[in-house]
Order: structure tokens, then C-alpha cells, then sequence
């Protein structure tokens, strides 16, 4: 027959011809290939149950690594300088990034007017002292509006009745500030700017004492 070898197979691939029904020659397709799994569709089976808890697993891990990246990168803050201010005898350092400075033990650290964002405050017994520290890319001006902080520090309406340019360690440019407030107060400040860390710190004291003067002398710049 046409189409066919000796053997009885199709040109195109095997056949079976089934003989049962009345004689009559049927064709019965062979068995197509095994139903591949299809995890859109199909119920999840353990294999997708396993990739899931791979997934999540690794989700989970990630966070850790990224944590060890950015601890390697910065070596415990190594961007950030401290510095480690002189303590007098009697007295407590006040550490920070940038910039840090010593205050009389008996003094305290005053929540209302310190936060997480470079400000801090502490008060005692004959005045009180704040610093603030800032980024800044290029030199304030000391003629310039003063930041809000300053009127936080000093607790009242104020006017400043001097600026005059100053020499401190580190500082590529420094200012003090002498403040007369409307409670009859006298203030002072500082500004300093240091170019290598682009940071802008202000140290703001009242009344201006010896106490509070001896805490302006503690003030450490990071370089």
C-alpha cells in the first residue's frame, strides 16, 4: 500500500489499527506526553512550596547582608568623626558628631530642646549651653538670618549686638554672636563652618559667665 513500508509503519511515525470494532480499521492515537506542571495554574506541589521558602528565606537574609555592606563601608560611623572634647575636673563631656564640648557635671541634659538631628541642650546651675549641628556645603553668612534653633536655645525675643569673626581649631570660618535678650539676659554664640565635613555647628550660651565661657573654651571640631 502506498505510504506504508513492509512493516506496516506510517511514513510520518507509528499507528495502531484496531481490528475489533466489526472489522472495520479505527486508527487510536498513541498517548500524547506527560502533563508538565504548571505552577500558574495548577495547585502548588512541594517543589513550589520549596521555591516559596527559598524566596522568603532569602528576603530575609538580604537585609542582613545590605546591614554588613553598610557596616564594612562606614566601619562603626568611620564617616562620621567624633571628637573627644577636654573635660575639666568637675565636669561631663557632651560628645557628638562634628563637634563636641564639656559642660559642669551637675548640669543636665534638657529633652524638651535636644532630638535626634544634631541639636542638644543641657542646663544647671548658672546658665545653660546648646549646640546644633548642621550640613552645609558652602560658607553661611554671618550677616545672614540666623536658624530657628538659636531663638530655641535662648528662650526669648533677641537682638544681636555684635558679630565678630573669631579663630577657632579646625573651623575654616568662625563667628561669635553677642545676644541681648528682651528679659533683660545677656547671650552668646558661635558659628563655625568646616569645609572637609561641610558641617555648620552653633554653640549658643546663656548668661555669658565664666561658667558658660569655659564651656565655649571645651568646643572640638572634627577635621
Amino acid at each position: 500500500m502506498a505510504g506504508r513500508d513492509g512493516d506496516g509503519r506510517g511514513a510520518n511515525g507509528p499507528s495502531v489499527v484496531d481490528l475489533t470494532d466489526g472489522g472495520s480499521p479505527q486508527t487510536v492515537q498513541q498517548p500524547g506526553p506527560p502533563h508538565r506542571h504548571d505552577p500558574r495554574v495548577d495547585p502548588p506541589n512541594k517543589q513550589d512550596r520549596r521555591r516559596v521558602w527559598l524566596w522568603m528565606a532569602l528576603l530575609a537574609f538580604c537585609p542582613i547582608c545590605l546591614g554588613v555592606v553598610l557596616w564594612a563601608a562606614l566601619d562603626l560611623n568611620g564617616s562620621y568623626p567624633t571628637v573627644k572634647p577636654p573635660v575639666p575636673s568637675g565636669w561631663q563631656a557632651v560628645p557628638g558628631i562634628y563637634a563636641s564640648f564639656s559642660v559642669p557635671a551637675a548640669w543636665s541634659l534638657d529633652q524638651e530642646m535636644s532630638d535626634s538631628n544634631g541639636d542638644v541642650y543641657y542646663s544647671g546651675p548658672g546658665g545653660g549651653v546648646g549646640e546644633s549641628v548642621a550640613q552645609a556645603d558652602t560658607a553661611p553668612s554671618p550677616s545672614g538670618a540666623l536658624p530657628t534653633i538659636v531663638g530655641t536655645f535662648l528662650e526669648a525675643p533677641y537682638h544681636v549686638n555684635s558679630v565678630d569673626k573669631i579663630t577657632l581649631k579646625h573651623a575654616t570660618t568662625a563667628w561669635r554672636y553677642q545676644f541681648h535678650l528682651a528679659d533683660g539676659r545677656t547671650a552668646a554664640g558661635v558659628m563655625a563652618w568646616v569645609k572637609p565635613t561641610q558641617s555648620e555647628i552653633w554653640l549658643i550660651f546663656s548668661p555669658v559667665s565664666p561658667t558658660t565661657e569655659k564651656a565655649l573654651s571645651t568646643l572640638t571640631l572634627a577635621s
